[in-house]
Parts: C-alpha cells; structure tokens; sequence
C-alpha cells in the first residue's frame, strides 16, 4: 500500500508538464485568469497561445523587436517576456474581472475580460479557435485602455518605426 502511494505521488512529480487541453472556449479564459483572481502570476502563456499566435511570436522575435516596444503608450523596448497581453500591462493585480460568455461560431469564438489592473480599468477582447488539442487563444485585443491594441497586430508591424 505504501508503495503505490510512493509510486503514485512520485509519478505526479516527475511528469512532464503539457499544455491544456481545453474542451470549450470559457475553461480556457478561466484558465488563464485564475492565477490572478488568486493574486498570482501566470507563469507559461505560451501553453494558451494557438500555433498561429506561437508563429508571430517567433517570427517577430527573429527581427529583433520586442513586444514591449509596442505596449500601449511606451515606444521603449524592453524585454517582450514582461508583456503580457491578457493583462495589458507588466504586472497585474487584477479587480472586478468579468469574462462573458462566448459567443461561438464554429470553431472560433470571442470572449470579452474587463477588469481594474491596479486602478487601470480594461477591457480585452480574446479571440479563440479550435485546435486538435482544443481550444487557444489566436489573438488579445485591447479596447477598453489608454490606447487601442491588437497583438498580432504589435508582432507582425512596427508602429512607432523604431
């Protein structure tokens, strides 16, 4: 009996970590904002992005840009880990989030987060689609901030030139 517990607990531990599969569109943004509503971080946002998403990223890192050149109001670069676009910001102490419902059409959707980060009232629009291994997020745009934003937008353009 003490060895199955061992077996079992030591098992857990030394699996490998993958991504989530998410079967619909709201236990994936629950997914993502739980950390914060918990006041934590979200630690690997690589595992909600869709592989088109993944692509941009790669592809804009290999010009050399970051995305943190393109946060809204800073044309200063800094490292584009620190960006974090379910967030809108760097670090987040998340207030009155509200996620709604999706509104699903085939196998995409479209989630709308609004939430106070610190005092900064924001409002997020996640666009999802459905992969093989269930649904990602293929793109964040920001409306409800100080300035307007689309990330795929801030990956693949370069909008201050710098």
């Amino acid at each position: 009996m003490r060895f199955s517990i061992l077996a079992g607990a030591l098992a857990v531990l030394l699996a490998p970590t993958v991504a989530l599969a998410f079967d619909d569109p709201r236990s994936l943004v629950d997914a993502i904002y739980q950390p914060y509503l918990n006041g934590q971080q979200q630690t690997d946002l690589d595992q909600f992005y869709s592989e088109r998403l993944k692509q941009l990223f790669v592809e804009q890192a290999d010009t050399g840009m970051t995305v943190d050149a393109y946060a809204p109001g800073s044309p200063a670069a800094s490292t584009a880990a620190s960006f974090n676009p379910f967030i809108d910001a760097d670090h987040g102490l998340l207030l009155e989030v509200t996620i709604s419902e999706p509104l699903i059409v085939g196998n995409k959707a479209l989630v709308t987060v609004g939430f106070h980060n610190f005092d900064q009232p924001t409002l997020l629009s996640l666009s999802l689609v459905k992969e093989g291994d269930g649904w990602k997020v293929d793109d964040v745009t920001s409306t409800g901030g100080e300035a307007n934003w689309m990330l795929s937008w801030l990956l693949q353009y370069d909008p201050w030139g710098t």
